[in-house]
């Protein structure tokens, strides 16, 4: 039984992943489009030591931002888009079916998450030195950290009543106030600012690829929590029929 789980499981998750190659313009934004910005931004600047300087540091707002887009624009948004097309109320209807559809959806994003990463950093790293497979190693660990915390936060927003024109909206609005607050701390700092960037999750992401793992320790604890509860949360009142529906 447990054999059979698992085989489904990875099957729907070779599944989900093959949607994603069969959309590769979408798939070529996302990827590319910050190691574009990244580079963007370093011309812009006119820094001569932009490259002299410490790559995870310099490199950690675009992670942060890319593992925002990829758990709110991919993990969250596609659980929406299959809720309002009918493939949840048709397919995962009962609680085993549940676990299975949450566990591959889940896998199939993870490892789409790290694969942008992996090609964040081979993209954008060779201007600082050679590669480093322990730096790059870290980078990835850190990465997928943040990635579930703006997964658990995603989880939330499949369980409101909105549409999918609606969902797009809303997680774009998100996504902009929490970049715009970050930049505007960085490039603005006061007190009200600095407030509220402290429960900005893109600030909050952009701290843990930097700093130390041991001194953000209640930050990671909290990050768990969240996980166990949106997932129990979603496991348990995942919206079956889509909001279109009366029936």
């Amino acid at each position: 039984m447990s054999k059979n789980i698992i085989l489904r499981t990875a099957t729907l998750a070779l599944i989900f992943i093959k949607e994603q190659i069969k959309e590769p313009i979408s798939l070529i934004w996302i990827m590319l489009s910050p190691c574009a910005f990244f580079y963007f931004l370093a011309v812009t600047k006119q820094d001569a030591d932009y490259f002299q300087g410490n790559y995870p540091v310099t490199s950690a707002w675009f992670y942060s931002y890319v593992a925002s887009s990829v758990a709110l624009f991919g993990f969250a948004f596609y659980i929406i888009g299959r809720r309002e097309s009918g493939f949840i109320r048709s397919f995962v209807y009962s609680k085993k079916s549940r676990g299975i559809f949450i566990c591959s959806h889940f896998l199939a994003y993870s490892i789409v998450s790290i694969a942008y990463c992996s090609t964040f950093y081979l993209v954008t790293k060779p201007p600082f030195g050679n590669y480093d497979l322990p730096e790059a190693l870290t980078i990835i660990f850190r990465f997928y950290i943040c990635f579930l915390m703006f997964c658990s936060f995603g989880v939330i927003f499949t369980l409101l009543p909105i549409n999918f024109q609606n969902s797009n909206t809303l997680l774009s609005v998100c996504s902009f106030l929490m970049l715009i607050f970050g930049v505007m701390g960085a490039s603005y700092p006061n007190d009200i600012i600095k407030t509220i960037n402290m429960a900005n999750p893109l600030t909050i992401a952009s701290q843990l690829m930097v700093e130390k793992l041991s001194s953000n320790l209640l930050t990671l604890a909290l990050i768990a929590l969240s996980v166990i509860f949106s997932t129990f949360i979603f496991l348990k009142h995942l919206k079956i029929n889509p909001v279109w529906s009366r029936y």
